[in-house]
């Protein structure tokens, strides 16, 4: 009975350690004229569990789509490969997503309570944009400082932000200028992001049911 005890009391603690441990996802993004650069880090006690990196974005010459070089490192295993992203792809996925949501009910009060969970540390987004016409770089540098603007806006009211955001738009009026860079750190615990995954289940059991023609229907206008 002792032992039980104790296993069950060892048991206890190590779900509180994992409840309580937090995650830092750290991304990364650069833009420089037809070069592209995506990282993304996932680090766990200060051991880093997951990379991912896409450096280089091409256009297939065969056919309209686009080919994405990507790497993943999972616990020290490497792997790559390319994808490619056709229209037809990135509208089945939309159809998928908008199927989703609408199925879960209740799901954008789930996020927005795990959102308030989430503390960010860093966001730093810095741009250089030029058309080569002084007359068009100004209205087009007051466009993507607005964009900026609303979503610094908008992910602040939502989420907890303990650093101002770092945000530039150089304007280069007499040359042909396309460079971004965009880093962004934010942090959370294992224990929201499990609360977040039991809700949507719990409310994806409570979808509406369909009948299969319905759903056969729907499958084939994606």
């Amino acid at each position: 009975m002792t032992w039980f005890l104790i296993i069950l009391a060892v048991v206890i603690v190590l779900i509180l350690i994992l409840l309580l441990t937090k995650i830092k996802i750290e991304l990364t993004y650069k833009h420089t004229k037809d070069d592209d650069l995506l990282m993304a880090a996932v680090t766990i006690w200060w051991m880093r569990v997951y990379t991912f990196e896409a450096p280089l974005i091409k256009i297939n010459e065969e056919s309209p789509a686009i080919i994405v070089e990507e790497k993943e490192n999972i616990a020290g295993s490497e792997s790559e490969k390319d994808k490619k992203i056709t229209l037809e792809t990135i509208i089945h996925d939309i159809h998928l997503a908008e199927r989703w949501i609408r199925h879960v009910v209740g799901l954008n009060r789930i996020i927005r309570r795990f959102l308030r969970h989430v503390h960010v540390y860093k966001f730093d987004w810095y741009s250089d944009v030029g058309v080569g016409d002084a007359a068009l770089t100004g209205p087009a540098a007051g466009m993507l400082w607005s964009m900026k603007g609303m979503m610094a806006g908008l992910i602040g009211n939502h989420v907890k932000m303990h650093r101002m955001p770092k945000m530039s738009v150089t304007p280069h009026y007499q040359a042909v200028v396309s460079h971004t860079y965009f880093s962004c750190m934010f942090m959370f615990r294992i224990g929201h992001a499990i609360f977040v995954g039991l809700s949507i289940i719990k409310h994806w059991k409570r979808r509406p049911k369909r009948n299969h023609d319905q759903d056969q229907k729907a499958t084939e206008t994606m």
